[in-house]
């Protein structure tokens, strides 16, 4: 049989109620019987030592004892002074002789006067002499003029035997009896609703989790309370927002990639139909056109496989010692000329002699510095510039490249990082760019566990902010 959760914490709850129950019945029962015979034992010392007091006048320095041993009736009257019935036998040696009719539970067959050696005077002897582990003897000494003439004994119990304890013991386990059905009931109801109340955050939860696996990225646990579970919940609904997000994500990055690989598909597609239909002649011109649509292509693939790596990771191995320096500048030497022939300047506001080290990948590094590069060859206007900034701290590398006009709208650069953004589709698919570059540049800075952003520049342009830690956190 399979046993859920409710059945085990409803299981535990009421084993724990039962085992309770029954163990405070145990330890309120043998607390009972101990006060209870307690209670009784003091109260009879209280009226033992109240006959003390007055059983003194009876006692003859000369004769001791021996008019109350003489006349039963002056023990009866102290007996009944202290609130005992004695019963009449004629003489103390017939009381002390019937011991078959004796009642111990009467104060009278256990009460003894003894003298100061200890000897019996009144009573019954042989009680004194059957005494067992649950007997205590309990003496009260009498004095007079202020010495001590004799003692009298009580045997007494330490725990409730015979009829009363028996009699007391059923009612006890009567009153429990009903007691513990009615304490039963109570658990089942208290357990039933308390476990079902725990369990509610779970029960939504599954069915959450079943909406979320039948794609209902809309679904969101009502979470009313602050305990483990509660955070559970809103760990839940911060996943299926998550999910839902990284589904749109994806839906667009794949809507994305189709728009921009159809349209050089297409260009292809209709140069190569015209050239089968004899519309168009092989010649130089058209081939080219061919080729750079194929160009564009296998830019758009290096740069969606270069995007895919750095997502991963496995182009980052920041065990290395690098001198980003040596890097911008090789960089900027290889992309002099053609600068040059678009007559944009090259401005180094850094010691290009002065190194600065990090932990980092050098390949992914060039890769970045590249991209950027490559992103203000593209949108900087003939006869512009470029600025190279590095400076160094203790913890961090800051680089910042800008650029000069053309500007980037202000509600575009939040944007410039998404995947496939551009400002200007046309502009920037005639020039040649994917919409990745910088995706890719994010990629790579975040996995060096540093930061990059981008503003406007005073250049008119765009302003590139990198900041790199020097050492691997």
């Amino acid at each position: 049989m399979r046993l859920t959760i409710f059945h085990k914490l409803f299981i535990s709850l009421m084993l724990i109620s039962m085992l309770m129950m029954v163990g405070m019945a145990l330890l309120i029962n043998n607390s009972f019987q101990n006060g209870f015979q307690s209670y009784l034992n003091q109260s009879e010392i209280e009226r033992i030592e109240s006959m003390a007091e007055n059983i003194s006048e009876y006692y003859s320095p000369k004769k001791g004892w021996r008019k109350l041993q003489q006349q039963p009736e002056l023990w009866d009257k102290l007996l009944r002074n202290i609130g005992e019935h004695p019963r009449k036998p004629k003489d103390f040696s017939e009381m002390a002789s019937r011991k078959t009719r004796s009642n111990y539970n009467r104060l009278e067959s256990r009460l003894n006067l003894l003298d100061n050696s200890g000897r019996s005077i009144i009573g019954n002897r042989k009680n004194l002499n059957r005494l067992h582990a649950n007997i205590q003897v309990t003496k009260v000494a009498i004095t007079q003029n202020g010495q001590k003439i004799g003692w009298l004994s009580i045997l007494q119990r330490e725990n409730i035997k015979g009829h009363l304890a028996e009699r007391f013991l059923r009612q006890q386990l009567d009153n429990f009896y009903w007691i513990a059905a009615w304490a039963a009931l109570f658990s089942f109801i208290v357990a039933a609703l308390l476990v079902r109340h725990f369990l509610k955050p779970l029960t939504s939860l599954h069915e959450a989790a079943k909406s979320l696996s039948n794609g209902n990225f809309d679904y969101q646990i009502e979470v009313k309370s602050k305990d483990e579970l509660a955070e559970l919940s809103l760990a839940f609904n911060l996943l299926t927002t998550t999910l839902k997000s990284q589904k749109l994500s994806r839906e667009q990055w794949l809507s994305d990639i189709s728009h921009e690989l159809r349209t050089p598909i297409a260009v292809l597609l209709s140069e190569i139909e015209a050239i089968e239909d004899g519309i168009r002649q092989p010649e130089p011109k058209y081939i080219k056109s061919l080729h750079s649509q194929v160009i564009t292509l296998t830019r758009l693939v290096d740069d969606l496989y270069s995007l895919s790596q750095s997502d991963s990771g496995v182009l980052i191995d920041t065990s290395h010692t690098v001198d980003i320096t040596n890097i911008i500048n090789n960089i900027s030497n290889q992309n002099e000329v053609r600068l040059a022939d678009k007559h944009i300047a090259i401005e180094r506001l850094y010691n290009h002699n002065q190194p600065a080290l990090l932990n980092a990948d050098a390949k992914s590094l060039a890769q970045l510095i590249g991209n950027l590069f490559e992103n203000s060859y593209r949108y900087t206007n003939q006869d512009g510039v470029i600025q190279i900034n590095l400076q160094q701290t203790n913890d961090n590398i800051l680089l910042t490249i800008e650029d000069s006009a053309p500007a980037v709208p202000d509600e575009a650069l939040p944007k410039l990082f998404e995947r496939l953004y551009r400002v200007d589709k046309s502009r920037s698919r005639a020039n040649g760019g994917s919409g990745l570059g910088l995706s890719i540049c994010q990629n790579i800075v975040n996995m060096h566990n540093g930061h990059i952003s981008a503003q406007h520049s005073p250049l008119g342009g765009l302003k590139i902010t990198i900041s790199l830690p020097t050492k691997d956190s």
